[in-house]
């Protein structure tokens, strides 16, 4: 079972969207990179609890590219924000 104490999918998703405008990350292998720092750095607080359960957060997280892309702008025609 996995167990996540003080953070939830939407959340992780909404600080990553953050984080990749600050940053500014356009590309896919950024988004999974930024992906794996912030899923990290939860776990490093205590946040999220199972050396294992963060493959299955981050792999839902990778999913929602396109909804990155478009919350940050990015799309074919604009490829960078």
């Amino acid at each position: 079972m996995v167990e996540f104490l003080d953070v939830d999918r939407e959340g992780l998703f909404e600080e990553i969207v953050e984080r990749g405008r600050e940053e500014g990350v356009s590309d896919e292998e950024g988004y999974h990179e930024l992906i794996d720092a912030v899923i990290e750095e939860h776990r490093g607080m205590g946040e999220i609890h199972d050396d294992t359960s963060y493959q299955s957060m981050a792999e839902a997280l990778r999913l929602r590219w396109s909804e990155y892309r478009e919350a940050l702008g990015v799309d074919e025609s604009h490829p960078t924000f």
